[in-house]
């Protein structure tokens, strides 16, 4: 290889995975790489034609007609192509007892282009020594377990949002969802928290800092929400005949957590809640929702001020039942 090579590595995958952040991103910066994650879910093929004449390319685990192709007409004849891989994606019957699904990811993504891999590829690099010694023939290069130690570092600020809702509030739900989509991307220290089924976790769950929790009882939830906090709480609540039927519960709800609640201000949260005393009430309107609580991630003082006044209502309301 000569020195007119690019020094950056491109790694190709489907999503940021374990893999890329303990095995591959450390190993090929301790070779003096620069790493650049190219997400096969999101980019497209195309995506190579601009990446210059990278010295490393990996393909991590998974690949397809598309990228294959788009590797056979655009990467340069001297980069280094590299496949990798952390299970045994070349031997079916590995899988046997996995579920279904992923023996058809495994076979639809990695088995089936296994010969042109082995093909294409210079080297191939493996994370285990059981897959070392298994595939001995390719001499692959057995990577050592090196995290970064940024993966260990802990925020210092970080901001939880959170929306504890039921799968009735779907409508809500997709309503949220560029609202969260613009707070995430204008705040990198937020954290966001929903309930939702898979459907849900496939919309949400594309975000960055994102959990979506399976739905719980009643009584697990309870017992969820009294050891977890939340710093900001949404309540969106749309017009429709079965919201209209609505009780305040998420103010309850939130408190427990220590969340300072964004509620709609419709029934049945306007007249209930004090705005800007113990929450705010806001129209619904994406806009005033996206400016408020970025407002809120900012100011601490404003948030801890709502919090202690919700705590102190719900004290009383403690006292006198």
């Amino acid at each position: 290889m000569n020195g007119t090579l690019d020094k950056t590595a491109v790694i190709l995958t489907y999503g940021q995975t374990p893999t890329v952040d303990y095995l591959l991103a450390p190993h090929l910066e301790s070779l003096g790489y620069r790493v650049r994650l190219v997400d096969c879910d999101v980019e497209t093929s195309h995506t190579l034609s601009g990446l210059g004449r990278c010295g490393v390319l990996v393909i991590s685990r998974y690949t397809s007609v598309r990228w294959l192709g788009a590797l056979a007409w655009s990467c340069d004849p001297e980069t280094k192509i590299v496949y990798f891989m952390d299970d045994d994606l070349f031997d079916l019957g590995a899988l046997r007892g996995l579920p279904w699904w992923y023996r058809w990811k495994v076979f639809s993504r990695a088995w089936i282009y296994r010969s042109r891999l082995k093909k294409l590829c210079d080297e191939m690099w493996v994370a285990s020594p059981a897959l070392a010694k298994k595939y001995a023939a390719r001499n692959p290069v057995l990577l050592e377990m090196k995290p970064s130690p940024s993966i260990f570092q802990r925020e210092t600020n970080p901001v939880f949002v959170c929306y504890h809702a039921t799968g009735t509030h779907q409508r809500e739900m997709e309503w949220l969802l560029p609202i969260m989509q613009e707070v995430l991307a204008q705040a990198e220290n937020v954290h966001f928290e929903v309930f939702g089924t898979r459907a849900i976790n496939k919309r949400f769950g594309k975000l960055p800092r994102v959990a979506v929790l399976n739905p719980m009882s009643w009584p697990n939830y309870l017992a969820y929400a009294s050891t977890h906090k939340c710093d900001i709480a949404l309540a969106p609540l749309l017009p429709g005949k079965f919201n209209a039927a609505r009780g305040p519960t998420k103010f309850y709800d939130y408190s427990r957590m220590g969340g300072v609640g964004l509620y709609s201000d419709v029934a049945p949260y306007r007249g209930f809640i004090q705005n800007g005393v113990d929450g705010l009430l806001l129209r619904n309107e994406p806009n005033l929702w996206i400016v408020a609580i970025l407002a809120l991630v900012k100011d601490a003082d404003k948030r801890n001020a709502m919090r202690q006044a919700a705590n102190q209502r719900l004290t009383e309301t403690l006292k006198s039942a």
